[in-house]
């Protein structure tokens, strides 16, 4: 236990960096791996994955015993999604429950794997950046790990979704089920929030664990995991709020002004997950016990400077 928590103290004193000394170096790291290109090709990637996974979401929920499931999608993207980001998808669920749904499930889950594939790959491109590798992994190999990391993201997101959709629902059949009452459906209702973040932290801490080409250990990827998890958050809250209140995309843009801004959602997200890989190399370069910058193995390094 001493050694775990001596670990763990070396990770969160960001090796031994200073705040100001860290931030200065996260900010070259970003700019170095160009971060905003990424980001970029993130988005483009993210909206290309969202339409067919709508699809998808909408063949899989029409099997579920739930009737107002499309309303409460709806009232969970609203806390989330700009506004006319959120006209948008709605409109298109409308359109697809107004449709038969025959293929619909098989369809909507393989372009949307596909397409998303390609943004994890684009991920692992700016992770080996951030700890200055090549990639020596064939390229069939770095697919198929895309694809299995985008399997796993999504069983974490899909989860989290039904969580915060079904939460309450979930609570009472079990309070009824064991015989809790209404003090488990309250207590139940405040502990699902944490155990939401959670699943999210973990599904980036996999994706920061596995991506790069590089022998990672689960206490380097902590610190960037949680800055990504928190930062989405806070833009997603952010954004949807300037967009709602403040802005006026839609006298610049006009119609395809809710592409617009899904696209920036998009980019601010991408942004903040690959900001927490350059974060997570950074501390991991600064410590004693983590790999130099170009390793693909930590060796027991003396100086990061």
């Amino acid at each position: 236990m001493a050694a775990i928590a001596q670990e763990l103290r070396e990770v969160f004193e960001f090796g031994g960096l200073s705040w100001q000394e860290l931030g200065k170096r996260v900010i070259a790291g970003v700019r170095r791996t160009n971060c905003s290109g990424y980001a970029a090709a993130l988005a483009y990637y993210f909206l290309f994955s969202l339409f067919p996974f709508l699809i998808f979401l909408t063949a899989l929920l029409a099997y579920l015993p739930v009737g107002d499931w499309f309303e409460q999608v709806i009232a969970l993207l609203s806390r989330f999604m700009p506004g006319a980001a959120l006209d948008l998808v709605r409109d298109y669920l409308s359109g697809l429950l107004s449709q038969q749904r025959s293929g619909l499930l098989s369809f909507g889950i393989l372009i949307a794997l596909w397409a998303s594939s390609n943004g994890m790959t684009a991920i692992s491109g700016a992770l080996n950046h951030a700890y200055g590798v090549e990639d020596g992994r064939p390229f069939w190999k770095v697919r198929a790990l895309a694809i299995l990391l985008t399997l796993g993201l999504s069983i974490f997101l899909i989860a989290s979704i039904v969580l915060l959709i079904f939460g309450p629902q979930i609570g009472g059949y079990v309070a009824n089920l064991v015989g809790l009452g209404v003090v488990f459906e309250i207590g139940w209702h405040i502990l699902r929030w944490p155990v939401i973040l959670i699943l999210v932290t973990i599904a980036i801490a996999a994706i920061y664990y596995f991506a790069p080409d590089v022998e990672q250990q689960w206490k380097w990827i902590a610190p960037g995991s949680l800055f990504a998890v928190m930062m989405w958050t806070i833009l997603s809250l952010g954004f949807s709020y300037y967009v709602n209140n403040f802005g006026s995309y839609d006298k610049t843009y006009g119609s395809i002004g809710a592409i617009i801004v899904m696209l920036t959602w998009m980019y601010a997200i991408g942004f903040a997950i690959l900001v927490g890989g350059v974060i997570n190399a950074e501390i991991e370069h600064a410590s004693a016990g983590g790999k130099n910058p170009g390793e693909k193995h930590a060796s027991g390094n003396i100086s990061h400077a």
